[in-house]
């Protein structure tokens, strides 16, 4: 059992502080759905051209950032949970979406510069960097920074599973229900039910 102050650290400060957020955010091209919680008030950052659409029962640890930048979409589906510190960018005109009962762990970010698909029941561990946007750098004469980005969108199936400090590089799809081992380099598509590895990540066996 639970004594008082547990019993507030646990389900009334998440649920106020979730309805606090929905009054902050109303009319701001925000929706936030039923019974969202939250340990900490997110900070949701939107241009007038963008959306983010969050569904019901939906819980934030403390620390998340959104940020929905030109024309892009956001959504979040029901029942999804995202820990503590994850940033989720949507630029440009990408969409942005986590599927339903996804999981996102802590410190990871989602950075959408393209487009990202995080599949339903999709789980995603602490410190996992999913990369749509790279500096291009194929002049010399230029700096680097200066050369702009390219951009290729991210696919993550259902079911999927991706271990801590997962680094997911543009244009790759890790097909449904594959895993890929903690610290890995995705820089090839994973097929699903796959178990890839390594850095680069490489197939080790096919699950069952």
């Amino acid at each position: 059992m639970y004594n008082a102050s547990q019993l507030y650290l646990r389900t009334l400060r998440p649920v106020m502080i979730g309805y606090l957020a929905k009054l902050l955010y109303a009319g701001r091209n925000v929706r936030i759905g039923k019974r969202f919680r939250a340990d900490g008030l997110p900070r949701i950052l939107v241009d007038a051209g963008a959306r983010v659409e969050i569904g019901d029962d939906v819980e934030f640890r403390s620390g998340v950032e959104l940020r929905a930048h030109g024309a892009s979409r956001m959504t979040i589906q029901s029942s999804v949970r995202i820990d503590r510190g994850v940033r989720i960018l949507a630029a440009n005109h990408s969409q942005i979406s986590i599927g339903s009962r996804a999981r996102i762990g802590l410190y990871s970010v989602l950075n959408g510069g393209d487009s990202i698909t995080v599949g339903d029941n999709a789980l995603i561990s602490g410190f996992v960097y999913l990369q749509t946007s790279m500096h291009a750098f194929k002049s010399r004469e230029v700096a680097i920074r200066d050369q702009g980005y390219e951009h290729a969108p991210v696919i993550l199936g259902d079911g999927s599973w991706l271990g801590a400090h997962v680094v997911v590089m543009p244009g790759i799809t890790v097909g449904p229900h594959a895993v890929v081992g903690s610290n890995a380099v995705v820089t090839q598509d994973v097929p699903g039910w796959e178990i890839v590895v390594g850095v680069p990540a490489k197939s080790i066996r096919s699950r069952g």
